[in-house]
């Protein structure tokens, strides 16, 4: 039992240690052995005599502080409570966070579970927990994410999601830890079990991640589905005409690129032409009668005379009914030569405080567009074939990416406008680049797919269907071209036919954790416990 004012540093400092290696991981430098460790440090601090709940919460809060650091400079421009929405934030992942560790040993405290699995589990109920609080959603970094750099590594992620790479690398962080625990108490006699149980663990699943990606990569890039020109348009490009798209000078910024794009396929061959997200600031068609507004007819006279489709990023505008104000999406459209604009992909997964209408949306002061959260998520015909668009926020969900694909997208598109990070300021780049196009890649190893992401100052990339591509195709604020081939559809996987089972599973252990309790043995120690 636990002994009063038996305090000590060394589990908070251990915990702290967690939170910064766990940030560290959310970084272009965390490399792909980091993740499988990050968590070892936390369990041990589980060991001692402390509340878990405060454990959690350091770590998470000193985990996402570092990997979110980027909110300071890209909000200071937006609010002058920049400083407090980011503290803000981290308490309220804090606070989840604090009630997955407490879960975690209550399961393995009252249920005997193995603390690599209880910890693994409840973490992984943490962040799926997170994505889906209605209107505050945030499911932008996950523990061993960073995994999809190292597409052998990730490529279980086929299977059940990111969030396998989650479990994966906490459990294996805690085995870890456990092994070096028994070292101390038991010499190498005690370690030899624990530490082929992490050689299993490690081991395993990279060896068949090993197998499954030379089998993708006898599927040759040679015989690209298409050949996209990707137009990374650089900072301060979008022109505003208004949400009603009275001024044809919207889509100025679009037809500026018609001779540089005619240029290039003198040298070269491509299909479709992609700019970024709200690139021309201004709809395409009238909300109330739905006729092609000016902007819409630039646009659409962009892809005429340069003879290829056009994906866009746009604005799209909906008069519900005459007691309603114009409901207005953050919107991409896919234009032909044909002269008409046909239904938009409205996005669905909006910003908290800084997108969307109502109580949350524009939020903390900030100076706001107020956007409507699309409802359908069916791709766009484009070029021949079909793309599911996302726009920006929308790629850190992966159920949005698997709905575009269950609903028929032979190839993935990320639209995205960062200017945000304007780049030509101290401090505004950051790793919030590295993240994004984190996301990206996820969402193509999960499905399997092509994946391009089009940003206005970057990262512009494509991915391969089995993960793989550069960092980016262009300097971050550099304005330019660039032409990569999206790779064929490689498989239908199980994470596209079942979706993000493993997080429901482990928001259920989660909740489960945090309501058992042993009936007869009220005051039985975490085992391992110091007293």
């Amino acid at each position: 039992m636990r002994v009063a004012g038996d305090v000590t540093p060394r589990p908070f400092l251990l915990a702290a240690a967690s939170g910064v290696l766990v940030g560290a991981t959310f970084s272009p430098h965390g490399g792909p052995v980091l993740p499988f460790l990050a968590f070892a440090p936390l369990a041990f601090a589980l060991g001692f005599n402390a509340p878990p709940f405060a454990l959690g919460f350091l770590t998470a809060a000193l985990a996402h502080g570092i990997g979110l650091y980027w909110m300071i400079p890209a909000l200071s421009w937006r609010t002058a409570l920049a400083v407090p929405v980011y503290l803000l934030v981290l308490v309220m992942i804090g606070i989840v966070a604090g009630a997955a560790t407490t879960g975690a040993v209550n399961l393995q405290r009252w249920r005997r579970w193995p603390l690599p699995l209880s910890l693994a589990v409840c973490w992984t109920g943490f962040e799926w927990t997170a994505a889906h609080v209605p209107g505050i959603s945030y499911a932008w970094l996950n523990a061993g994410g960073s995994l999809a750099w190292y597409p052998t590594a990730a490529a279980g992620a086929e299977l059940l999601g990111a969030r396998l790479l989650t479990v994966w690398t906490i459990a294996c962080g805690v085995a870890a830890a456990g092994a070096v625990k028994a070292g101390w108490g038991g010499g190498l006699r005690g370690t030899t079990g624990r530490a082929l149980l992490l050689v299993v663990l490690v081991g395993v699943p990279l060896a068949l991640g090993s197998v499954r990606q030379r089998g993708f990569t006898g599927l040759a890039a040679e015989d690209p589905l298409l050949r996209v020109a990707m137009v990374q348009a650089g900072h301060g490009s979008a022109a505003d005409g208004g949400e009603d798209g009275s001024r044809a000078e919207a889509a100025e910024g679009v037809a500026r690129w018609i001779e540089p794009l005619r240029a290039l396929r003198e040298t070269g061959h491509f299909d479709i032409v992609v700019f970024p997200e709200r690139y021309v600031a201004a709809t395409l068609r009238d909300p109330a009668s739905g006729m092609v507004s000016p902007a819409g007819r630039e646009a659409v006279g962009f892809a005429t005379a340069l003879g290829v489709p056009l994906l866009l990023g746009a604005l799209d505008g909906q008069v519900a009914d005459a007691r309603t104000d114009t409901l207005w999406y953050n919107a991409a459209f896919a234009l032909g030569p044909d002269g008409m604009v046909p239904r938009a992909y409205r996005k669905s997964r909006l910003v908290p405080g800084l997108e969307g209408a109502g109580l949350v949306g524009g939020a903390f002061g900030a100076r706001n567009r107020g956007y409507a959260a699309g409802r359908e998520t069916l791709p766009l015909v484009a070029a021949g074939n079909t793309v599911g668009a996302m726009v920006c926020y929308d790629s850190a969900y992966a159920e949005t990416a698997r709905a575009l694909v269950r609903a028929g997208a032979q190839w993935l598109a990320v639209l995205s406008n960062d200017d945000w990070l304007d780049p030509d300021l101290p401090l505004r780049v950051t790793w919030a680049y590295w993240q994004h196009a984190t996301h990206g890649r996820l969402r193509a190893i999960e499905n399997r797919i092509g994946l391009i992401q089009v940003a206005s100052t970057g990262y512009t990339f494509a991915v391969t269907p089995y993960g793989t591509g550069p960092e980016s195709v262009l300097e971050p604020a550099a304005r330019g071209i660039a032409v990569a081939g999206v790779g064929r559809r490689a498989a239908t996987t199980l994470f596209t036919r079942i979706g993000d089972i493993l997080g429901l599973v482990c928001f259920v252990a989660l909740v489960a954790g945090l309501f058992t309790r042993s009936p007869r043995n009220g005051n039985l120690p975490v085992p391992g416990t110091r007293h």
